[in-house]
């Protein structure tokens, strides 16, 4: 029987304040659409056109005849007839496929002069909408916090609306790909996103009105926090001759390089770079670190008894790091707090008052920016460097006052109506999606992996093995094959079952294409969806699964952006903000996260920053895991299940929550491997993308897919790969841009291209066979920056200068593919997407939701 996931009564809302605006003015629209439709129907008539010459020209004779055959070869090469062969002095007339096609080329032919004699007019047009949408405050206001250079070309270029300087010009497609961002981006941490929890009602509003009120909308300033932390130590705990602090942390500026390590010393005013060579007491020392701070005594007992050796022995370690500074007193500042600057400034009071002064600017200035004007938060981000320039000359820990905006909504309700039928076709999606969660094959291979170096039933100190084994399970997910998979995989074959489930999922998805053809959707049923990821082995099942999934409605239908883990994870750095507005998400999402320790396995949070500031939050679970309860902290196999678990200093088995916003993957590797045993991953599936890459019957030319649809859930858009006949420009700028709209037009008549795309690079894991550890580590890091460089680009082909921007967009990606921007962009309505929570409560230990709409 398939298994049920419930609807959360936690949707969230994230909507951008930029109003949707599309550059192309109607003048240019209805030449590019009487363009695109002339190509469009020549190449739907062309075979018609030439069948119908061919039949003509077999019965005529002499000049008629040669006549027949050179219109046949002009429709044949889509090029215009020589005007006397179409002369009323002709004897024989034209069939109607042909005459059709000779009219289709005439209007063809009057929209290219129309856009070639009208082009510079409608770029100046277009400029002047440019002028104005880079004007916008919403845009504006985010690009002084985040991209200061481009808000000055911005500024710049409305100094001279639709007349651009040469220079002005140069800044054009910077420009655009900012503005393209505003008008489509949805995703967080930005004041491009406004973020806002709501509740389910039959009195709310339908998931398809985007709102944002300005009035209602809270901003909300704060500095890193992981940076702040070591700057204001560098002040009131700076490194000095003397006894150990209570509690000590590894140096925050510490880097491994090969066998040395290098980190910031300070002595006497002077800062200088030292290496050190590892060896296994240092290693060993600063692994024990990993997880955070520790009290000196825990700390020399911990290192006393791994190496055997007496208390002093180890306490002289710890103090020869100190005195060199590879170690650091711990933070003095709480780095989850809500607010850090007045903990700061008081804490600086006692130690250095011209630091606290500076502190107290910074806050009163971050207040000040979250209400005041472009210029005004200019005015204060040029005076919290300079704070920011004062309070390094103060520390020995000198770090960037990184400001981070969060941009929240007041709680809200949210009506299902008229998209019932799509959110509960959605959850038999979720049930799809999560066949394809990679934790799943990560688990078994760590299981594995953990018995052939330990053997079955062993338990092992988390802390020591976790590097090891996380690197190894990464280097053999990223070689995996179905050889491998027997090989790495558990001995009851659950791998290699998992593996032939997926490929079975994905064989059905690819017979719908070939079926669709040329149309627009492929369709399939969402129950068959939810059957083929039914009856999974046992280790595969969570004790209580979450998975988030970023969708957009349209005319009753829920476009699937992505599937993340659920539980909030998304929106954990939001809900001490959104609870001060009222909200009581945190409550609800806190109940539903409680449901993993349905089972009798003691839950507990992670609540460490981890250098990240992504990962502050409020406390959602009653007790936290401690630095030292991870120090304490047991890896144990159980022989009855094949599987492992997380025991604490008692023995007694421990689940372990990291809620935090940041990828697991990014984590120290302890947190990483405890979050594979417990909780789903993102899912990483791409239907279309695993079908384009096994084809072998393309020719070069753009390859079209139709739309993925399952039941009113549209699981991937309709995608193109472009071949060699998209047009191209030599170094990136079209000497012609008239031809080049032209030829790009054409292109998109071709293969059915609507105006709105975006366009995207295949992120998928890097793949690869055999990679040692480190090689896997650093595959992993290529692909984390990929992604941070190669977000999604919206283009609006219906926009002259877009489409002259597109080779250099091109020329600075990697190859990719282009997507239908489903829902587009509106004139006048911001872009909106809602994060729905799905939750599935295993039958065994688990209680029922009693949550959803």
């Amino acid at each position: 029987m398939t298994e049920t996931w419930h609807l959360a009564d936690t949707p969230v809302h994230r909507v951008n304040p930029t109003l949707g605006l599309r550059l192309g003015g109607d003048r240019l629209g209805t030449v590019l659409r009487a363009l695109f439709g002339a190509h469009r129907d020549c190449r739907n008539l062309a075979d018609a056109a030439c069948d119908e010459l061919y039949r003509l020209a077999g019965t005529a004779t002499g000049r008629e005849r040669h006549r027949l055959l050179r219109l046949k070869r002009a429709v044949f090469n889509d090029r215009t007839p020589d005007p006397a062969d179409l002369h009323d002095s002709w004897q024989t007339p034209l069939p109607p496929a042909v005459t059709a096609w000779l009219a289709a080329e005439e209007r063809g032919r009057l929209a290219r002069t129309a856009l070639e004699t009208g082009l510079p007019g409608l770029l100046t047009e277009e400029r002047e909408r440019l002028a104005r949408a880079v004007g916008s405050e919403p845009l504006q206001l985010s690009l002084a916090l985040n991209s200061p250079q481009v808000l000055d070309a911005a500024q710049r270029y409305r100094t001279s609306p639709g007349t651009p300087t040469a220079r002005q010009r140069k800044s054009e497609r910077g420009l655009l790909q900012h503005l393209a961002r505003a008008l489509l981006r949805v995703s967080p941490l930005s004041r491009l996103t406004a973020v806002g929890f709501a509740h389910w009602s039959e009195d709310g509003r339908r998931l398809d009105e985007p709102a944002f009120d300005r009035r209602r909308a809270h901003a909300v300033l704060t500095p890193d926090r992981a940076l702040l932390s070591g700057l204001v130590n560098g002040i009131a705990a700076a490194p000095r001759p003397g006894p150990l602090p209570a509690a000590v942390q590894r140096n925050p500026m510490l880097r491994r390089e090969g066998t040395h390590l290098r980190f910031p010393h300070v002595a006497d005013g002077r800062r200088r770079t030292l290496a050190a060579e590892s060896n296994e007491q240092l290693t060993a020392l600063l692994k024990l670190l990993v997880l955070g701070p520790l009290p000196v005594d825990l700390l020399t007992a911990e290192l006393a008894r791994r190496f055997a050796v007496p208390a002093a022995e180890a306490a002289r370690l710890v103090t020869a790091a100190f005195d060199a500074q590879i170690l650091l007193a711990a933070p003095l500042l709480d780095e989850q707090a809500a607010d850090p600057l007045p903990e700061a400034e008081k804490l600086l009071t006692e130690h250095h008052p011209e630091a606290a002064a500076a502190v107290a600017a910074v806050a009163a200035d971050l207040d000040l920016m979250a209400r005041d004007s472009v210029g005004g938060r200019r005015a204060a981000l040029t005076r919290i460097r300079t704070a920011e320039t004062e309070l390094n000359r103060l520390s020995a820990c000198p770090a960037k006052l990184q400001v981070n905006e969060d941009y929240l909504l007041e709680p809200a309700a949210v009506s299902p109506e008229g998209y019932r039928t799509a959110l509960a076709d959605l959850g038999r999606v979720t049930a799809f999606q999560g066949l394809f969660d990679r934790h799943h094959e990560i688990r078994a291979l760590l299981s594995r992996a953990f018995t052939d170096r330990f053997g079955p039933g062993a338990r092992v100190p988390l802390i020591d093995h976790a590097d090891d084994l996380v690197s190894l399970v990464r280097s053999r997910e990223l070689s995996l094959t179905r050889a491998t998979a027997e090989q790495w995989g558990p001995a009851d074959g659950s791998l290699t079952e998992l593996r032939r489930r997926r490929a079975t999922a994905l064989a059905a998805l690819a017979d719908r294409f070939r079926e669709a053809g040329d149309a627009t959707e492929a369709t399939v049923d969402p129950a068959h969806l939810a059957a083929l990821a039914d009856g999974l082995p046992d280790r595969f099942h969570l004790p209580a699964a979450s998975y988030g999934l970023l969708v957009q409605p349209v005319d009753g239908r829920l476009v699937l952006n992505a599937c993340y883990t659920g539980h909030g994870q998304l929106v954990t750095r939001f809900l001490g903000a959104q609870a001060a507005l009222g909200s009581d998400a945190a409550t609800r999402i806190a109940r539903r996260i409680r449901r993993q320790g349905t089972d009798g396995v003691r839950l507990v949070e992670d609540h460490g920053l981890h250098r990240a500031n992504i990962n502050h939050r409020m406390r959602l679970l009653d007790e936290a895991h401690t630095p030292a309860d991870w120090l304490a902290t047991t890896l144990a196999h159980d022989p009855a299940t094949d599987r492992l678990h997380l025991l604490d200093r008692d023995g007694r088995p421990v689940r372990v929550m990291s809620l935090g916003m940041k990828w697991a993957e990014l984590q120290p590797t302890p947190i990483t491997l405890a979050v594979w045993l417990h909780d789903t991953g993102r899912v990483a599936f791409d239907p279309i993308g695993h079908l384009h890459a096994r084809r072998t019957d393309t020719d070069g030319s753009t390859v079209r897919y139709p739309r993925l649809v399952a039941g009113d859930v549209v699981l991937q858009r309709r995608r193109w790969y472009p071949g060699d006949d998209l047009p191209a420009a030599p170094g990136g700028e079209p000497e012609d841009e008239a031809a080049h709209l032209i030829a790009t037009t054409r292109w998109r008549a071709a293969h059915d291209v609507p105006e709105e795309i975006v366009m995207k690079t295949p992120l998928g894991l890097p793949a690869g066979r055999n990679l040692s550890g480190e090689a896997a580590a650093a595959a992993l890091t290529r692909y984390l920056r990929t992604r941070s460089r190669e977000k999604p680009q919206y283009l609006d082909l219906g926009s002259a200068l877009m489409v002259r921007a597109l080779p250099k967009f091109l020329e600075r990606r990697s190859a990719g593919y282009f997507e239908e921007a489903l829902p587009g962009v509106r004139s006048g309505v911001p872009a909106a997407e809602w994060l729905l929570e799905y939750d599935l409560e295993h039958p065994r230990g688990a209680v029922a939701a009693g949550e959803g709409a």
